[in-house]
């Protein structure tokens, strides 16, 4: 049975040749042998063998993502393909253009789909229903990638075997309508199957390794199983928000951590939905240049001592960029192979200046960071670094901190900002002495190549409330964090009472404010709308859910913006919804000649989103997912109109007017080959 394991791919993989009309071409000579889907453990090696498709997908998915962004460049040192789809002149010679590798994950999963029986039990429970959903997600995060790099393309949904087959599915569908049909799919296994059921299989829950690292053979390579497949209700979400169906993707990212946070089979003290980890600033930041070298001096005030004692649980998102797999924030990945006798490789490490696959513990190059937790051996030839605009994004970004002031029998947390930079740019650091213009960005060095973080989840959440009109809701997800004392910072009115519990009412005959009461000063921003939507239509808030999404005094939930910014969430931080807004919108009119600031619930909104799009570069930078991101923004700008029916496409060319001018929703496709 285990062949099936190593043969699945060469199996099912059928799909050969690399012109448009022949993509869906096989080799007609060659039979298709039926391997049996009907034994209870039959799926969990079909399983694998998608995943070894996945693998064979990472590089491209990576590269096709952020080489399309604005947050790397290269260097003289690139390939011409790196090169080519930078600028959006790739053409299908390129070595990251190929739907080929897109549609071998698609028809490994139509041949399961279609084939598995669903109705093997062990007793009473149902031993393929977590599998079949796993597959299924697949199938629909493939389209969803693929409809993003390509836009219409052939909706295949069974197997392909047959010359027949093929030349009747080479018609492109809209984008659109293949999401829709993803959708609609997954929808019905939502309605077949409890959530227990549509949970990703866990194989045991137990760590597996996967190889000794050449460099350093103490160290094994390790993955947790579960996380090699995507949750249903995570991909389900994203497929409605790139549709913008907005309350149907916050629905579905609230089922996704509303189950996983009460049922993680990872964490026991620490909720796996939970991202906790407040990245902060130290006196040694100019070991993270080349983003901080410009800073000399600290404000005087400054705290050190203070800057981790709010967040006393492990450094969850940190961790989520180690060798040794510690799940971290991570939903999901690819985990690629240790060396090239254990399985599938990757170039990315290599690419960015890192000796992955080599031997010398030491490395070439020496770094500013001598405590770094990215160790892997460095090299010179880098291909891609940073770009401008992610350095200047990160360096004058605000960053806030703590002093301590004593008043009579207590002591308080005052908060102060200052242009210290975002503190996750530590995920850059630079070569030392004679090694000083080498410049690494140390996530891809790992060789895991990240599909899903929690981050990634509570930030498409914060984006599908916004497009939903609440834009105080999304902004919680990024001062506060989504939990049970976002309470404290409702906005609200309350009035004095008469004696039978009346409002009172003035001599002019209004109702007289409780000023003790009331909540109405700017430190106070959620609105009694959001707070209920929060309570009911997605109710995490509410009693029942009290539990889930509890902070206590180890801040298991902390807004997103603190990886990078510090301590945002206090009441006394200026980290303010109505000032940071307003300040967005000032930046977007003058950018694009908008004219006098109108401050309109419209403008809020898009300059909300404008703002999470900032947050996606610190958060996800060098991750694999840019391109999507800008390309899903500027389509909802597009959708809804303020400013012009056309902005989204403004916009987008202006993110991506250091890569290719003109550049819009409609030109940013590559050739379909």
């Amino acid at each position: 049975m285990k062949k099936i394991l190593y043969s699945i791919i060469a199996v099912l993989g059928i799909f050969g040749t690399t012109s448009c009309s022949d993509v869906l071409e096989s080799d007609s000579s060659r039979q298709l042998f039926e391997p049996s889907l009907s034994e209870k453990t039959d799926s969990v090696f079909y399983a694998y063998g998608i995943m070894q498709a996945m693998q064979q997908l990472a590089d491209q998915y990576f590269f096709q993502n952020e080489m399309r962004g604005d947050l790397v460049t290269t260097t003289n040192k690139a390939t011409t393909n790196l090169k080519n789809l930078a600028s959006f002149t790739a053409d299908v010679s390129n070595k990251y253009d190929s739907v080929y590798l897109y549609y071998k994950v698609i028809n490994n999963c139509n041949y399961y789909l279609a084939h598995r029986d669903t109705t093997l039990t062990t007793g009473a429970r149902n031993v393929v229903c977590n599998e079949y959903a796993a597959v299924a997600s697949f199938r629909a995060w493939a389209y969803l990638q693929l409809t993003r790099q390509y836009g219409n393309v052939p909706y295949v949904t069974e197997p392909v075997t047959t010359i027949d087959q093929i030349n009747s599915n080479t018609a492109p569908a809209s984008y659109a309508a293949i999401l829709a049909g993803e959708a609609e799919n997954l929808e019905k296994l939502k309605a077949r199957y409890s959530d227990e059921q549509i949970a990703v299989p866990t194989f045991n829950n137990a760590l597996r390794s996967i190889g000794r690292l050449n460099w350093d053979t103490s160290v094994e390579k390790q993955m947790l199983p579960g996380k090699c497949f995507i949750p249903l209700n995570v991909v389900l979400g994203d497929l409605y928000l790139e549709l913008g169906e907005y309350e149907k993707a916050a629905k579905c990212y609230y089922q996704y951590l509303r189950y996983d946070g009460e049922h993680d089979p990872y964490y026991a003290s620490i909720r796996g939905i939970s991202v906790n980890f407040c990245n902060a600033i130290r006196t040694s930041y100019s070991w993270y240049s080349p983003i901080f070298k410009n800073l000399t001096d600290l404000p005087a005030d400054f705290n050190e001592t203070q800057q981790g004692s709010l967040y006393a649980n492990q450094p969850v998102w940190e961790n989520s960029f180690q060798h040794s797999a510690a799940a971290g924030d991570v939903i999901s990945y690819i985990p690629m192979a240790v060396n090239y006798t254990q399985g599938k490789t990757t170039d990315i490490p290599a690419i960015f200046g890192y000796s992955y696959y080599g031997t010398d513990k030491n490395g070439d190059v020496r770094t500013s960071n001598p405590y770094s937790i990215f160790n892997c051996p460095k090299t010179e030839n880098i291909q891609v670094v940073p770009s401008k605009a992610y350095c200047d994004s990160a360096r004058l970004a605000q960053h806030y901190y703590y002093t301590v002031q004593s008043t009579t029998g207590k002591q308080y947390w005052t908060i102060k900002s200052a242009p210290l930079g975002d503190a996750r740019a530590r995920i850059v650091s630079q070569g030392d002495g004679e090694d000083s213009s080498y410049v690494y960005c140390d996530k891809p060095s790992t060789a895991y190549i990240l599909l899903y973080r929690n981050a990634t989840v509570w930030l498409h959440l914060a984006e599908a409330l916004n497009r939903m009109g609440y834009p105080d809701a999304a902004f919680a997800v990024l001062k506060n964090g989504i939990h049970s004392e976002l309470a404290n910072f409702r906005y609200y009115i309350e009035y004095v009472k008469d004696s039978q519990g009346n409002d009172s009412i003035d001599e002019q005959g209004n109702k007289i404010i409780d000023v003790e009461k009331s909540h109405m000063d700017e430190n106070y921003y959620l609105t009694p709308e959001s707070y209920e939507l929060l309570t009911t239509t997605l109710p995490f808030l509410s009693q029942e859910n009290s539990e889930i999404f509890r902070n206590g005094v180890t801040k298991a939930f902390v807004g997103i913006h603190a990886h990078g910014a510090g301590a945002v969430d206090y009441i006394n931080s200026s980290y303010r919804y109505s000032s940071v807004l307003k300040s967005k919108i000032d930046d977007i009119y003058a950018k694009f000649n908008l004219g006098t600031p109108s401050y309109t619930k419209e403008d809020f909104i898009n300059a909300m989103e404008d703002l999470l799009c900032d947050e996606y570069a610190m958060e996800f930078a060098f991750e694999g997912t840019r391109f999507s991101d800008l390309r899903r923004l500027a389509l909802h700008k597009n959708m809804a109109g303020t400013y012009s029916g056309n902005f989204g496409d403004i916009w987008l060319s202006r993110m991506l007017q250091n890569n290719a001018p003109g550049i819009t929703t409609q030109n940013c496709y590559l050739p379909f080959q």
